[in-house]
């Protein structure tokens, strides 16, 4: 793919929606450019991270294989961030992160991903956002039962 197919794709998701063109070229400069197969291991539960992973196209699952056999999973979709909860914690993984179908991500250096934080407010308001969004639904899914949506 190209640069500007980078741009293209990012531009298409709100987290970086409302970035500058100039970062928003950084951020595609910057970014490596990954393909993960489908059934491919992305990340390894336990891992620490080294940055976040914006899925361009395709589809994740996050899994946890329980010590009595059975495993917790759900699916990410195309547009999905990974890696920033563990980063700002400052935690490892707590799944393993499959690729379920071909996957394109764009992985941002942590380095990256703080500076665009600290230096770019519509992006640190736009990850909040995203983050209350994934939390809400994580809520609602404990104590309803129902399915993460």
């Amino acid at each position: 793919m190209t640069l500007e197919t980078d741009i293209s794709c990012l531009r298409r998701l709100p987290l970086f929606r409302s970035l500058p063109g100039p970062r928003l070229k950084l951020v595609a400069l910057m970014g490596e450019r990954l393909h993960f197969d489908a059934g491919a291991r992305i990340i390894a539960e336990g891992e620490m991270p080294e940055g976040v992973y914006v899925v361009l196209e395709g589809e994740v699952e996050i899994s946890h294989e329980r010590s009595d056999g059975r495993s917790k999973r759900f699916l990410l979709a195309s547009g999905s961030i990974i890696g920033d909860v563990p980063i700002l914690c400052g935690q490892s993984y707590v799944g393993e992160v499959t690729a379920k179908s071909d996957v394109s991500t764009l992985r941002l250096p942590k380095d990256l991903f703080f500076e665009l934080l600290e230096t770019i407010p519509d992006f640190s308001l736009a990850l909040s956002r995203d983050l209350a969004s994934r939390l809400y639904r994580l809520a609602d899914f404990v104590l309803h039962n129902e399915h993460v949506h």
